[in-house]
């Protein structure tokens, strides 16, 4: 189902390498860190989304902080690990023995991207006076309550990545 979505709502087809990535930007968002979420070192990926991947992964960071707001929790942003993805990057990956990295990735159609349900970005809230830390487990059980809410509105398809410790979502908008 991701595949598919991807194939019909991103770019054309896969990118060879990352000179290619730099030829289709323009059509393409740039994702960075922002008030919704942080971007990870991203060392096999490139930060660029379709526009509907990028509203849904502002939507996602939102939603989560309005629920840890709501819930009485402090602010934790979430962390984008993974976004567009070459060829040339898939190929690393897999040398690297990464059993996820598969050759036709939706990730290959900037219209998925991958979020951590391990770690979380709290550092530009320690300079609050009243912050105390949220244990991981509650933040993990929040996002994926967010995530569950938003595939129930059809606007993406979600996958719980086990030894990747991440979310690997793929818009539908």
């Amino acid at each position: 189902m991701q595949l598919k979505a991807a194939k019909k709502l991103g770019i054309k087809q896969p990118l060879k390498d990352r000179s290619a990535a730099n030829a289709v930007k323009d059509g393409l968002v740039r994702i960075e860190d922002n008030d919704y979420y942080s971007v990870d070192r991203l060392t096999h990926s490139v930060p660029y989304l379709t526009n509907g991947a990028a509203e849904l992964l502002d939507m996602i960071g939102k939603n989560f902080l309005d629920s840890l707001e709501s819930k009485g929790l402090n602010p934790n942003k979430i962390i984008v690990t993974s976004v567009l993805r070459t060829q040339e990057d898939i190929k690393r990956l897999q040398k690297s023995g990464n059993a996820n990295a598969i050759t036709n990735s939706p990730h290959c159609y900037a219209t998925t991207f991958d979020i951590s349900y391990a770690r979380y970005d709290k550092t530009w809230f320690k300079n609050f006076r009243y912050y105390k830390s949220v244990k991981p487990e509650t933040l993990k059980k929040v996002l994926g309550e967010v995530l569950r809410d938003l595939k129930k509105q059809k606007k993406c398809y979600v996958k719980y990545e086990k030894k990747q410790r991440c979310f690997h979502i793929t818009t539908r908008i």
